[in-house]
């Protein structure tokens, strides 16, 4: 089969640990080569470890763990960090030291493969796709995991002198399908961190933090939802497609004839970049967004693996080359 595989790699938080997983047993397990990896938010940690090649590390960052404190720190109180004028709840140093620990730039480098972290700059509110040739990665996949609210926005200077700031890609797009389809991939594998939406039990939220942070999940969320709503829609063409084109054998028409039939379809799909995709997910949250609790994450990585051999027959066709 022609062309690149590409993987995607949705936000999340703490819920990331579902995706090592996925892609453990995918990579290391199933010999599954994939060429494109793009990420935003959690997904970006991940999508960098595929574009490094180097899974033992991810799967090693996520394992050490040992409670929130490996990932951020609380500030003196909440109402204090408010009054102090304070950019975000917590203090992300330990995740932008765990970051800068596990990028090598001579390995992105040399892998490869091609990467894109998504970010989104917070003064024009524009996404933006970071590549594996920017040379500053642990920063900007630092960017793309800061959550606004909780985290302090990355701060870099432009070439004219201009400050900009730099937040979670997934403010604007948590699962960044469309920089995936700009290779014109032969398939996309759409890992995401969290389960589907769903009823949940009834829950009260009664801090500031509680709820600010809910709010940020349900937003996500829906962005989530968008990003994926022309995924049955894709598919569904590109079956149609190859139907059509069965049919058109059972009439004796094939070869240059069949090319020439299905040439105005083929040149709009071509132009919409419609590409296979799959979807592989959790069917539950049994965990918060910044909860990084070592039982947790271990069976969120198993539960990754599962997911992975169940999806099998549906998603060979594309990754297998």
């Amino acid at each position: 089969m022609a062309g690149k595989l590409a993987v995607v790699l949705s936000g999340g938080g703490a819920k990331g640990a579902f995706q090592v997983g996925v892609l453990d047993q995918l990579i290391t397990k199933r010999k599954v080569k994939v060429d494109i990896a793009v990420g935003t938010s959690t997904g970006s940690i991940q999508a960098l470890a595929v574009a490094q090649d180097d899974l033992p590390r991810l799967i090693k960052l996520w394992t050490d763990i040992k409670s929130n404190d490996d990932i951020y720190k609380k500030r003196n109180g909440t109402f204090l960090s408010i009054i102090e004028g304070k950019p975000s709840l917590y203090d992300a140093s330990p995740l932008r030291a765990l970051l800068k620990a596990n990028v090598d730039e001579a390995r992105l480098k040399g892998a490869g493969k091609s990467l894109r972290v998504g970010v989104v700059n917070l003064t024009t509110g524009e996404f933006q796709s970071v590549g594996e040739n920017a040379g500053n990665m642990a920063d900007f996949i630092y960017a793309s995991c800061a959550m606004p609210f909780a985290f302090e926005p990355l701060t870099t200077k432009a070439a004219d002198g201009t400050i900009e700031q730099w937040v979670d890609g997934g403010v604007r797009d948590v699962t960044p399908i469309d920089t995936a389809l700009d290779f014109n991939p032969r398939g996309v594998l759409v890992i995401r961190a969290s389960a589907p939406p769903r009823p949940t039990d009834p829950k009260r939220y009664k801090s500031l933090v509680s709820v600010g942070l809910r709010a940020v999940d349900i937003l996500q969320s829906e962005v989530s939802r968008n990003d994926l709503k022309n995924v049955n829609l894709i598919n569904g063409f590109i079956s149609a497609r190859n139907k059509q084109f069965d049919e058109l054998a059972k009439l004796n028409i094939i070869g240059e004839a069949a090319r020439k039939v299905m040439q105005p379809l083929d040149t709009e799909m071509a132009r919409f970049r419609m590409t296979q995709v799959r979807v592989i997910e959790p069917t539950e949250d049994f965990y918060d967004t910044l909860e990084f609790d070592p039982p947790k994450i271990k069976a969120a990585i198993q539960r990754g693996r599962d997911a992975l051999d169940a999806a099998w027959d549906s998603i060979e066709s594309i990754v297998v080359a």
